[in-house]
């Protein structure tokens, strides 16, 4: 059991050792966050088993991950807002479009040690 959350905290030291090299800042994106964690939310009280709230809690942060990103890409290349090869736009619309992807698998990386085991 204590190695669970000695394999978590390494994981998490590596991935925030190479976000503060980088810079923390570039990895916030407010509506990533709340599609991540408001989809997260919602497919864990849809799967409706309170004994692995948490376990699908971690599914649920990957697929609207991936949900976010689709939404970004589609935004960025529908032409609404005017950046389609504009390289200095098209660089922050990248960012966010890849960022709830990012916050999805850190979430599920978290979860992992609290699944329950049966």
């Amino acid at each position: 059991m204590l190695s669970k959350y000695l394999g978590l905290l390494i994981c998490l030291f590596m991935v925030m050792g190479a976000l503060f090299q980088i810079g923390i800042f570039l990895y916030i994106d407010i509506n990533s966050i709340l599609i991540v964690f408001g989809g997260a939310f919602g497919y864990s009280l849809i799967q409706n088993k309170k004994e692995d709230y948490i376990t699908n809690f971690g599914k649920g942060a990957i697929f609207f991950g991936w949900l976010g990103m689709l939404i970004g890409l589609i935004a960025l290349t529908g032409g609404k807002y005017d950046n389609w090869g504009d390289i200095d736009k098209m660089g922050v619309a990248l960012k966010v479009l890849m960022l709830p992807v990012f916050y999805g698998y850190m979430i599920k990386l978290i979860t992992i040690p609290f699944n329950n085991q049966k």
